[in-house]
């Protein structure tokens, strides 16, 4: 666990490219997914896949800085009214392919909003987080496949995938990633558990705030709704086995992906 840590740490990124999280004045939680360590000894590579949360808000300095990183692709699987309302912030040359999806949580959240922030102390958020995270392994396969197929279209170039807050839509598609890669269900599952450091930490004061105005219940079930659960994965995990009886068959025939596609990913994305 202590090396798992290690490696979910910060090193310097203006020296190396080998930070895992890239700090920006607008988007929010920003990572490169590179050194998770592979069963046949390899690491992933640092500087060329990354995750993070939307991108509608970037800065003039955000803009430059994602620039610099040389992305030839990015990745969207906001639902179309997320995109109509929020539409990403993106430097010239870069491929954009819109991915949505719109699942259990993100459904509720944007069509009753209003009745659920008001019943909120009686709202059980895993509920909600269940279903997403099964619907992410079952009902968009044919969005991820997609996925896979530009990434192998990519031939190694830099590319960046989110969401909305780059936690849930983006955190399965990083854990099947990796977990094809070679790294290790501990590892993945620390990754996705990443954002509680980059994303729920940052609203540590407002969810303080919001359960002395309104009461710890309603605070616990906001803070349901933005946190990375262990459960919350598994829970995705557990429907892509009981679909198709392994992560292997999911990825054969779920994703389509055969012996010589994951031995091209591994090519370019690690060392």
């Amino acid at each position: 666990m202590k090396r798992i840590m290690e490696l979910a740490g910060t090193q310097s990124y203006s020296a190396e490219k080998r930070q895992r999280h890239l700090s920006f004045a607008k988007v929010k939680n920003f990572r490169d997914l590179g050194g998770y360590p592979t069963a046949d000894g390899r690491t992933v590579r640092w500087g060329i896949l990354y995750r993070s949360g939307s991108l509608h808000k970037l800065t003039d300095g955000d803009l430059q800085k994602l620039a610099s990183l040389n992305l030839s692709r990015v990745f969207d699987f906001r639902s179309e009214n997320e995109v109509n309302h929020e539409p990403d912030r993106l430097p010239e040359d870069v491929k954009l392919v819109h991915l949505p999806m719109l699942d259990a949580s993100t459904k509720v959240w944007h069509e009753q909003r209003d009745d659920m922030v008001k019943n909120m102390k009686n709202i059980n958020p895993a509920e909600y987080m269940f279903a997403t995270n099964a619907e992410l392994a079952t009902k968009f396969t044919p969005e991820y496949k997609r996925f896979y197929q530009e990434l192998l279209a990519s031939n190694g170039s830099p590319i960046l995938f989110h969401c909305a807050a780059g936690k849930d839509r983006t955190g399965f598609a990083a854990a099947s990633l990796l977990r094809i890669l070679g790294v290790s269900k501990d590892v993945v599952m620390q990754d996705y558990l990443l954002t509680n450091r980059y994303l729920l930490d940052v609203y540590k004061w407002n969810l303080f705030m919001a359960g002395i105005l309104k009461g710890r219940k309603f605070a616990d079930g906001i803070r349901g709704f933005m946190k990375a659960d262990e459960s919350y994965l598994t829970a995705a995990f557990t429907a892509f086995e009981n679909e198709h009886g392994s992560f292997e068959n999911y990825v054969r025939d779920g994703l389509g992906l055969t012996e010589h596609d994951i031995e091209r990913l591994k090519k370019y994305y690690l060392e």
